[in-house]
């Protein structure tokens, strides 16, 4: 394959990992024990019910990439703006054949950046596999742009 078609491929995976869960609020065993109604209630249903609860509870409490980026109130979370945006110029430079090696190292570097942030101050049990695909892609899109042939 040519590098372009490399590129224009790593960069729109890029862009879709952003879909995938990031991170969750809250671990399993908090969800489980502090649930969002009424301990009566839960007493009263069965185990099924509790079970789709616990599910759409935890469903409720994990954040994609876009969640992160678009949330506004934690300072923290605007380096994943940064990213998004550095993400869809990459994608558009990539279509259009320009040069995006400073784009890229700069995307990588915010990326190790927020995964650093996030190891530190979150328990790493709450991260999912959306940043650590994310982060691998940086990788790889950087490997390939920077490359000598």
């Amino acid at each position: 394959m040519k590098a372009n078609t490399i590129k224009r491929i790593l960069s729109t995976i890029g862009i879709l990992i952003f879909f995938l869960p990031f991170f969750q609020m809250c671990s399993d065993k908090s969800l489980k024990e502090k649930p969002a109604f009424f301990r009566n209630q839960l007493d009263s249903q069965s185990e099924s019910d509790k079970k789709a609860h616990f599910e759409k509870s935890k469903e409720n409490a994990t954040f994609t990439g876009y969640d992160l980026a678009l949330n506004y109130e934690v300072p923290l979370f605007l380096i994943f703006t940064g990213i998004m945006f550095l993400n869809f110029i990459i994608w558009v430079f990539t279509l259009r054949n320009f040069e995006i090696g400073l784009l890229v190292f700069l995307n990588t570097l915010l990326s190790i950046i927020a995964l650093s942030a996030l190891c530190f101050i979150i328990p790493f049990g709450q991260l999912r596999y959306g940043i650590f695909l994310f982060q691998i892609n940086s990788l790889l899109l950087c490997y390939v742009v920077f490359k000598r042939d």
